[in-house]
């Protein structure tokens, strides 16, 4: 993937007129994914702990700039956790979107834990070239816009199993629909077999097994192996 610069361009002139991406004056560099429609990614960053964070295309109407991926960083450390039990209760709203995800994206049996309860200021300003838009950098006319316009939007989480990885998905919930914002991938060491799903899914402290002296574990689970159920 080529570096596109521009994207770690932390200047906020509000008449600047060049592409967020590529800062191309008019049109789009080759490389920029604005002429890519297959593009997925617009920014990889390696951070602590061998996690990586992919910033996503399909959200680039909030994530362009490092001002405004810094308010989904602040955000993210403030999410509550759950397990999608059977039972659970989320607020309305969340609910009803997270159903719809679950169900539309086909990962309901991989996803491990739900996280809610961020909320992130946006603009609805109306601009038609996201790859520019500036209305909400210092000194732009649009911050004098009605509150209205700057609605807050809630983020969600979802914290994803798979065999080699964990994938954390986050998710903006603008009241109509989810955009898709940005996904961590954190390498996981191949799970122990035999393994139950509950360990697999790292629900340790619910897992059904039960071992028996002298007897080989049926669940091979390191937390079971140590006596350290979490």
């Amino acid at each position: 993937m080529t570096e596109l610069t521009a994207l770690l361009d932390d200047s906020s002139d509000p008449a600047a007129t060049f592409c967020l991406a590529c800062a191309a004056p008019v049109g789009h560099l080759p490389h920029c994914p604005a002429n890519d429609p297959q593009a997925t990614t617009l920014l990889v960053e390696q951070l602590p702990g061998e996690l990586t964070r992919s910033w996503m295309v399909s959200g680039l109407r909030h994530n362009l700039t490092p001002a405004r991926r810094a308010r989904y960083t602040a955000q993210m450390a403030n999410l509550h956790w759950v397990r999608p039990t059977p039972g659970l209760k989320l607020p309305m709203s969340v609910g009803l979107l997270v159903g719809e995800v679950l169900g539309q994206w086909g990962i309901a049996a991989h996803v491990a834990e739900i996280g809610y309860g961020g909320m992130v200021p946006a603009t609805d300003c109306g601009c038609r070239d996201w790859w520019r838009c500036r209305c909400d950098f210092p000194n732009h006319p649009f911050r004098h816009a009605h509150p209205d316009l700057w609605p807050d939007y809630g983020l969600l989480g979802f914290n994803v199993r798979g065999q080699g990885s964990w994938l954390r998905m986050w998710l903006l919930d603008t009241g109509i629909g989810a955009v898709y914002i940005a996904e961590d991938h954190t390498p996981a060491p191949p799970a122990p077999l035999p393994i139950s799903r509950a360990c697999f899914m790292h629900w340790c402290d619910t897992c059904p097994v039960t071992f028996t002296a002298g007897q080989p574990a049926t669940c091979q689970c390191p937390h079971h192996l140590t006596g350290a159920i979490t």
